[in-house]
């Protein structure tokens, strides 16, 4: 028997593998498509296809959940996204847990710098948490957005001179802050 879009899902109650066969050739590029935006960062790692192939036995095993008011591309496209997040979250977890150093350094690299680039925002904004809230937007708009001195002016309706103040006494007050914790 020939399998079509209209006898899919009845062939692949029926366990028929060449029901199996028509998603792979027909939807694959589809989930590939999905799987390899969830997990880019550990693409080269075998994972795409691992979890590729984890989404098609999913489909296979799941396919008494389909229900007919969907959308079949739609109901596989939802398994590939949350089967590559469940893999992406799986990944990040095991990165944790073995030993750094014996990681791929690209891996080890991403990582790292997720980690820190969280910890140092949430540091930062708790640190620009002590300014006043135009001097705050100030730092944001300087540090953050990387915008000049003169647009920032511009756009705060200050002049560039009294934007650099507050950048000075803003740094020397999170100084301050900074170095009275450290001596706590």
């Amino acid at each position: 028997m020939k399998i079509s879009e209209d006898n899919l899902v009845v062939e692949l109650k029926k366990r028929n593998p060449k029901a199996l066969d028509f998603i792979v050739d027909n939807y694959g590029g589809l989930i590939k498509a999905i799987v390899k935006k969830t997990l880019y960062k550990f693409e080269g790692s075998g994972c795409v296809d691992e979890c590729m192939n984890d989404v098609f036995l999913a489909v296979w095993d799941n396919i008494d959940k389909f229900y007919k008011e969907n959308s079949f591309k739609s109901w596989v496209a939802a398994i590939a996204k949350y089967k590559s997040i469940d893999y992406q979250r799986k990944l990040i977890k095991e990165l944790h847990n073995e030993d750094i150093d014996a990681l791929d350094l690209k891996y080890k690299a991403v990582l790292e710098s997720e980690i820190l680039a969280k910890e140092n925002r949430e540091e930062m904004m708790k640190l620009l948490s002590n300014l006043k809230e135009e001097d705050k937007e100030i730092f944001m708009r300087r540090y953050f957005q990387e915008q000049s001195t003169e647009d920032i002016g511009k756009q705060m309706g200050i002049n560039r001179e009294a934007v650099n103040n507050r950048l000075s006494r803003g740094r020397k007050k999170l100084k301050s802050i900074i170095l009275g914790e450290e001596g706590k």
